[in-house]
């Protein structure tokens, strides 16, 4: 069980997110290197991460997409807790963490973070 801070967490389900050869997933891993988070609202049940990426990024096609998972398992969250990322005219847009059924822990305990859904790129 690892303790981390909120900013390390996207950071780490970033990563897991946009793994992989693809070129769409290559463009985003750039875009992500360079994006910087401009919006972070948490829900009661998860959180919302928005980010701002330069406009001398290359963007992807297709336009819109919205996908990936990572599978979450946190120390202080019994039920888990899922992401799902949003790419909006070509760009980042934002991520959305969600717990099944509990209220979003105050401290980040993971205990395993898996990707078994990988974003869509068609």
């Amino acid at each position: 069980m690892t303790e981390v801070s909120q900013e390390d967490f996207e950071h780490m389900l970033m990563e897991l997110l946009l793994q992989g050869d693809n070129p769409t997933l290559s463009i985003l891993r750039q875009q992500y290197s360079s994006a910087r988070i401009i919006n972070r609202e948490f829900s009661g049940v998860g959180f919302f991460t928005s980010f701002e990426v330069p406009v001398d990024i290359p963007q992807v096609t297709p336009e819109s997409i919205t996908g990936g998972n990572v599978v979450i398992d946190l120390e202080n969250l019994p039920n888990g807790a899922g992401c799902v990322l949003f790419i909006r005219e070509g760009k980042l847009s934002f991520l959305e963490c969600y717990t099944i059924s509990d209220p979003w822990p105050n401290r980040i305990e993971i205990k395993s973070l898996s990707n078994p859904i990988s974003l869509p790129t068609k």
